[in-house]
């Protein structure tokens, strides 16, 4: 299940589970989940899945400061996925990444650049000027990535989310939520390219020369079991902001925190959720009875059964001591209609924590059976004469 489709399917769960979350400021001391934050927008999601298991203001349309580069990152993946770029690519720096401020490692117009110092650049020390040097490289002008960046929103399902620039500095119009930064974090997360990166403390580039520029991760939850990122912003409109991404096995969490009111708490927060969600979840893999799943009869066909299956890819998360029994309610068909093709629906299994739904998995066919006709019938006839 992809993460835009589990974040709307699996939504419905959280209303499952807010009910286990504690509501005190003194149960918050000891890890839990509070109420409240103080950040104008926070969720935890699981990558895989896009289950919420916490939310607060999820869809919240926010300034988002260099959260922003996440998207900026996700483009730059998918083009050395696709091979149109390579780690080992030169980029040439021009006036308008010359121009850029704030967080910068002081490119000068025409300086040449790998695309492997540049990335590293971008994810470690969050720079801008390597920001705009990238979209540049990869589009021809910023405005043309930003277009880039809006449409692959768009296709993310990233509905309250629009770009203005590639960087993240403030600027009108330029805005997202904690949920759609979730979504183009899980994405991001199936790449590989920047892994080194996200987990290196300090290293410099043009090191050796006498422009060394120091590289120094912003990412205070480096040491957390499991870090695996993921990215930093500030800004004055933005305030304190911080998307991270932590893996255990086989569930990775998206913690996104934005508009945190000091730098300390946007990584409290975040280290809290991630807690919250280790601790008190598990992914669970549904186990179908094969029994229950036995080839079904087929009325008028050329094979008297046909096999069954449920879809596959079916898991979420659910409490690790919630007390509820796992069962599964089997709503199969005993006999389908020639002509059969693969993919016809066969029933449905419904997976079921205590009374509460987990979610529904259709059970298809899983070959296609032909209509018994004269016609078939009659060249069966023949092709066995003719078998020897």
């Amino acid at each position: 299940m992809t993460f835009l489709r589990g974040i709307t399917a699996l939504f419905t769960a959280f209303a499952l589970f807010i009910s286990l979350l504690p509501v005190s400021a003194e149960e918050a001391k000891e890890g839990a989940v509070p109420s409240a934050y103080p950040a104008k927008s926070v969720i935890l999601a699981e990558a895989s899945t896009g289950q919420v298991l916490f939310c607060q203001n999820p869809d919240e349309k926010l300034p988002i400061a260099s959260i922003t580069k996440i998207m900026t990152l996700l483009i730059a993946a998918e083009e050395m996925s696709a091979g149109r770029l390579s780690m080992e690519d030169t980029v040439v720096a021009s006036a308008h990444a010359f121009s850029m401020d704030g967080s910068v490692i002081w490119l000068n117009e025409g300086e040449e650049m790998s695309i492997y110092d540049i990335t590293r650049s971008i994810v470690i020390s969050s720079a801008n000027d390597a920001c705009v040097a990238l979209a540049e490289h990869i589009a021809g002008t910023e405005e043309a990535f930003v277009q880039r960046m809006n449409s692959r929103a768009a296709q993310l399902g990233m509905t309250n989310t629009h770009f203005v620039n590639c960087s993240g500095l403030d600027a009108e119009g330029h805005f997202s939520t904690a949920a759609d930064v979730a979504k183009m974090a899980a994405e991001l997360r199936k790449y590989d390219y920047y892994d080194e990166f996200l987990l290196t403390r300090l290293t410099y580039v043009r090191e050796g020369t006498d422009r060394a520029t120091q590289l120094l991760n912003t990412n205070k939850l480096l040491s957390y079991d499991g870090i695996t990122g993921l990215k930093t912003g500030t800004t004055d409109n933005a305030g304190y902001c911080f998307t991270a991404t932590a893996k255990r096995g086989d569930m990775e969490l998206i913690a996104v925190v934005l508009g945190a009111q000091t730098d300390e708490a946007r990584f409290e927060i975040a280290e809290q959720l991630l807690d919250y969600g280790f601790e008190g979840f598990r992914m669970f893999v549904p186990e179908y009875d094969r029994e229950q799943l036995k080839d079904i009869s087929v009325s008028g066909g050329v094979e008297k059964t046909v096999p069954i299956a449920p879809e596959t890819g079916q898991q979420c998360l659910v409490p690790r001591d919630g007390g509820k029994e796992i069962k599964y309610l089997y709503d199969i068909r005993s006999e389908l209609k020639a002509p059969v093709n693969k993919g016809d629906s066969a029933g449905k299994i419904i997976v079921l924590l205590g009374d509460d739904t987990l979610f529904v998995t259709q059970v298809t066919a899983s070959a296609s059976v032909e209509e018994q006709t004269f016609l078939v019938s009659l060249m069966m006839v023949i092709q066995g004469l003719f078998t020897f």
